[in-house]
């Protein structure tokens, strides 16, 4: 089948007359330019914020390696933050739920929430598309 994709293709390229060449080339120009616009427009979430009890605690890096311990409502939350991620470890709580998100990557909209400590991880652009509770 794919044999038979490409015998179509090349058949089409060659019967192709210049006009329609140019029309082809001048949407993918179009299409590319634009897409380059989209990324370079991306906001870049280099840095995390934690909150407790609805209060900024702290802003961190997400490029620097390392280990954060916080004391919430119900014990100890610990925030590893590895190769531009992060993930909740070692925390003071009955379910772990918070635990079982795992790894979160840059630009990820997902948060960490544990609502035993009250404490819970956003991205600083994930404000803009998340209500966080009043």
């Amino acid at each position: 089948m794919t044999i038979a994709f490409l015998y179509a293709i090349i058949l089409t390229v060659i019967f192709m007359k210049k006009r329609d060449m140019m029309i082809i080339i001048i949407l993918c120009l179009i299409i590319g330019i634009g897409y380059l616009i989209y990324i370079n427009m991306q906001t870049d979430t280099n840095t995390i914020e934690v909150y407790y009890q609805n209060e900024l605690i702290d802003t961190l890096d997400i490029s620097v390696d390392a280990s954060y311990t916080y004391t919430g409502t119900y014990g100890t939350f610990t925030l590893e933050v590895e190769d531009r991620q992060y993930h909740a470890t070692n925390v003071d709580c009955p379910n772990h739920d918070c635990e079982k998100m795992g790894w979160i990557k840059e630009g990820s909209t997902k948060s960490i929430i544990c609502l035993p400590n009250e404490i819970y991880v956003i991205q600083s652009n994930a404000e803009e598309q998340i209500e966080v509770g009043e």
